[in-house]
């Protein structure tokens, strides 16, 4: 290979805050970032999971809740020289039909997979811009805000954060920092192999109501991904490095969805 083509994607140098990557897709791309050459932050509620993944990468683990403004400012501070902050942790446990939601579920789904995209992102800007440093940002969507599945809460956060992408990416293109989001399909990841295994609560309440959402229509769908296989962790962490690399310069305000073609059946 030409070794300018390796250096497109290289992040030799460079310094990522990874929110919500104790475990899954947030593990993944902190690992391939730090594979790509990135020293990587790792900041999450579950500090000790960030810290395991922080050791193995020679990184660092913050104590970070998304949900919190100050929060999100403190640990942006702690990271120095920050070039490229992935916004990833979200939750996806306030399920279940409207007709059973209460307005505390509703608002906390929000204020996770969306206030914390807010939250991250503008503290990680002003860092950004204070330093006259030009940088990349990267939003976790998923393909359940172009296509209803979960539940209303979940699935309008992730359809604002496609919209947030585009926004952000014209409001702070002046300052040279890119703005793209990466919206993964079926994934399967340990919180899941553990709510099957039932460790942990269900997504939805034994005693939902009758509801469409994740009904036989979005069952037939998981099933038929047409390249044959759910995705894994690593499938979304290289579309982040790519993004997140000068091959990606030219790139900002678009949502790469990576889903196996889940979206087109």
């Amino acid at each position: 290979m030409d070794p300018s083509l390796a250096q497109l994607f290289s992040l030799d140098g460079r310094t990522a805050l990874v929110t919500g990557g104790a475990t899954g897709i947030g593990e993944g791309i902190a690992r391939m970032l730090a594979r790509a050459g990135a020293h990587v932050v790792i900041g999450d509620l579950d500090v000790e999971g960030a810290q395991r993944v922080a050791d193995d990468l020679g990184g660092r683990a913050l104590d970070l809740d998304v949900t919190d403004p100050e929060s999100a400012v403190r640990a942006v501070a702690a990271v120095p020289s920050l070039d490229l902050l992935v916004n990833n942790a979200g939750t996806y446990r306030e399920n279940g039909s409207i007709l059973d939601q209460s307005a505390r579920s509703w608002q906390h789904s929000l204020d996770v997979n969306l206030g914390g995209v807010f939250h991250c992102s503008q503290a990680a800007a002003r860092a950004m811009v204070d330093a006259a440093r030009p940088g990349s940002i990267v939003n976790i969507a998923s393909v359940d805000g172009f296509l209803p599945c979960l539940g209303t809460a979940y699935d309008s956060a992730k359809a604002a954060v496609v919209q947030f992408t585009k926004t952000l990416a014209v409001d702070l293109a002046p300052h040279g920092i890119r703005v793209n989001a990466v919206a993964p399909g079926n994934v399967p990841v340990p919180t899941l192999a553990r709510i099957r295994s039932g460790e942990l609560p269900p997504l939805w309440p034994a005693d939902s109501s009758v509801t469409g959402l994740m009904g036989p229509l979005m069952q037939q769908r998981s099933a038929n991904i047409p390249l044959g296989r759910m995705g894994r962790p690593d499938d979304i962490a290289h579309a982040v490095v790519y993004l997140a690399s000068a091959a990606a310069d030219y790139v900002t305000g678009q949502t790469l969805i990576v889903d196996g073609g889940w979206l087109l059946v």
